[in-house]
């Protein structure tokens, strides 16, 4: 019997099945696509299995047996562990997943504690690398190998081109250090030749806290500790650190490769006028989710909102290039050697496009990260004055207005001292900083309602 028919026969598996985390529907409504058996690890079989959902969404699930049946796997069941080993060999018989190497070959130290006989089930295996999951809501599930490597599993995978294989390369090539070091993808070809990323490995920083972490705690304790009426010490600035990170980031992505030959390009007529009207549906569905106050809110500063959306159908010729696309600060770990940006994984707000795009990376403007991180920045002012019970709203916003000065000048003066200032096209920051707080409004109205409160504040700002 193979695989397949063995885990066809009780889909879906038992405790915890797909249906209740990663396909929105009941368990009739998925279909198993597809499974690949791993090296198992001493008497565990180990397994990731793909299934359509309702929708024709996918569905990714690690998978254990140990004598009970299968059933979706824990932290700690080895199915990451099993992963990072079968790296080395990235022909994977009888399915459809393969493992795509991102950098150059590296010893992995996971594998120090284990025998050199661990793939094969006959030879008992004396030490397992630890697997622990991250501790944090997300929507993939991220876990810690050997306290070296990071496998993030991505639980619901898309069809189609995917931004996350192509940059990491392409940064790994040119030498960008500030990311945690790519080892591979795993990926799964559907039956129309399109792929599918499942999984990312790359390396673990030790000591690593985001952004909505670090960045909320040093304002929120320097604030504690001002006497009445001061200003927040220099001390608790966040962003020169993250104006030049992004802009480094940024030259990067413009350096050429083998993997993106000609980064820089410039935008066309029709390109803007997509931007353009994708601003515009994001007001108006931010506008359609916003209800009571927040609403007549909106409604009033409408006519205003429209215009700076307006405004960057007039830029024309603007630099496009290679973005992260969905920057904010807890995209920016500060670990014990420093800091790294994460997750190029796309943003998640944007509708999924009906016809597949060509292109897994999506030429835009750097202003579209910087305006991002500019919100960003003030959305944490807004996060710890909330958390203080606005006892510090002052204070608060003279930080926002001076931490955003200081991003914006350290990433022009790491552009300008590259002689590549031309890569930011100020123009359209105003316009990328509204829509972007009419995509945390939907956001918010999707997923995390209590969130709202950040963009409204933002906004509010914005419009004085």
């Amino acid at each position: 019997m193979t695989l397949i028919e063995e885990l066809r026969g009780s889909w879906p598996p038992a405790d915890r099945g797909l249906s209740a985390d990663y396909v929105h529907g009941s368990p009739q409504g998925t279909e198993l696509l597809d499974a690949w058996e791993l090296p198992p690890l001493a008497d565990r079989r180990l397994a990731v299995a793909i299934a359509a959902g309702p929708g024709a969404r996918l569905a990714l699930a690690p998978l254990a047996a140990n004598g009970t049946g299968w059933r979706r796997a824990r932290a700690g069941d080895g199915v990451a562990v099993a992963l990072v080993g079968a790296i080395e060999t990235p022909a994977l018989p009888g399915s459809r997943f393969w493992l795509r190497r991102l950098g150059p070959p590296v010893e992995l130290d996971i594998w120090d504690a284990m025998p050199a006989d661990v793939r094969e089930p006959s030879r008992s295996v004396r030490a397992i690398p630890s697997e622990r999951a991250i501790q944090a809501d997300q929507t993939n599930e991220s876990l810690i190998v050997g306290e070296t490597v990071m496998v993030k599993w991505i639980s619901e995978p898309r069809l189609g081109p995917h931004p996350a294989p192509v940059l990491l390369a392409h940064l790994a090539e040119v030498g960008f250090t500030e990311i945690p070091a790519p080892y591979a993808t795993l990926e799964w070809s559907g039956q129309d030749g399109r792929t599918a990323v499942c999984a990312l490995v790359d390396a673990y920083l030790p000591e690593a806290a985001d952004g909505w972490t670090w960045c909320v705690d040093l304002l929120r304790d320097h604030l504690h500790h001002l006497p009445d009426g001061c200003a927040p010490r220099c001390d608790a600035d966040i962003g020169t650190v993250l104006g030049a990170l992004v802009a480094r980031l940024h030259l990067a992505l413009a350096t050429p490769s083998s993997v993106l030959p000609r980064p820089v390009s410039r935008a066309g007529s029709s390109l803007i006028a997509r931007w353009h009207e994708t601003a515009r549906g994001t007001l108006a569905e931010a506008l359609s989710r916003t209800d009571g106050g927040d609403r007549d809110r909106l409604l009033a500063w409408r006519p205003r909102l429209e215009a700076e959306l307006d405004s960057m159908g007039t830029v024309t010729g603007t630099p496009v290039q290679p973005v992260h696309g969905d920057l904010h600060v807890g995209q920016v770990l500060r670990w014990r050697d420093g800091h790294a940006v994460i997750d190029f994984d796309g943003n998640p707000t944007l509708p999924r496009d009906d016809e597949p795009a060509t292109d897994a990376v999506q030429p835009q403007p750097t202003a579209r990260d910087v305006a991002q991180m500019l919100m960003s920045i003030d959305h944490v002012g807004r996060v710890v004055d909330r958390r203080i019970a606005h006892a510090g709203t002052a204070e608060v916003e003279r930080w926002i207005a001076r931490n955003r000065a200081l991003f914006l000048g350290a990433y022009r003066d790491t552009l300008d001292a590259a002689g590549q200032l031309g890569l930011l096209d100020e123009r359209l920051l105003p316009a990328f900083e509204v829509e972007q707080e009419c995509r945390e409004l939907v956001y918010a109205a999707r997923f995390l309602p209590r969130w709202r409160y950040a963009p409204m504040t933002a906004l509010e700002a914005l419009m004085r």
